[in-house]
């Protein structure tokens, strides 16, 4: 079933298909949440509250692309998010607090990537994201942040090469 029919189905009240929706797509969104707040629990969250606002307005969906849509108000979201964080409303855990069953090696190298896209600026992180993380043409995310295509390119550029200069100071 592709995705309109997914859309009908799950508005005719089938329960079914909206688990298919929230598998097909869950993981590209916990992704690009991942990578816009560098929180892993509250990236689940965010991912969460996606999915909820989803079936709330389901009824005013009128996008062509779902997975671009499902990433807008991911995006809102996390930006919230990243607000609320900057003014101190939210409260961090601590790592000690969390407990992680994952290889060291694969925790350091996503700390080391985490720390070099939190030291570019937010509008460029979301669009090396959207493009490397989300799998979307530049087109699409023009589309999604309402930008030129150019825009979204030159952020594109400007993000990776700032990611490449601190992988090198790194190094150094």
């Amino acid at each position: 079933m592709n995705d309109r029919e997914l859309i009908r189905e799950v508005r005719a009240g089938n329960k079914e298909a909206l688990n298919v929706i929230i598998d097909k797509y869950y993981d590209d969104i916990y992704r690009f949440c991942f990578y816009l707040t560098l929180n892993e629990l509250d990236s689940y969250d965010i991912s969460q509250e996606v999915f909820l606002r989803f079936i709330k307005y389901i009824d005013t969906y009128t996008y062509k692309n779902l997975k671009g849509y499902l990433l807008i108000i991911a995006r809102n979201l996390c930006r919230d998010y990243l607000r609320l964080k900057k003014r101190g409303d939210i409260v961090e855990i601590s790592e000690d607090e969390v407990c992680v069953d994952k290889e060291l090696s694969n925790i350091e190298f996503k700390l080391y990537i985490n720390a070099i896209l939190n030291r570019i600026p937010f509008e460029q992180r979301e669009v090396v994201v959207l493009r490397i993380q989300g799998d979307l043409r530049f087109k699409e995310i023009a589309e999604m942040l309402g930008c030129n295509l150019s825009t979204v390119k030159s952020r594109y550029r400007s993000g990776i090469e700032k990611m490449r200069k601190e992988m090198a100071d790194y190094e150094e």
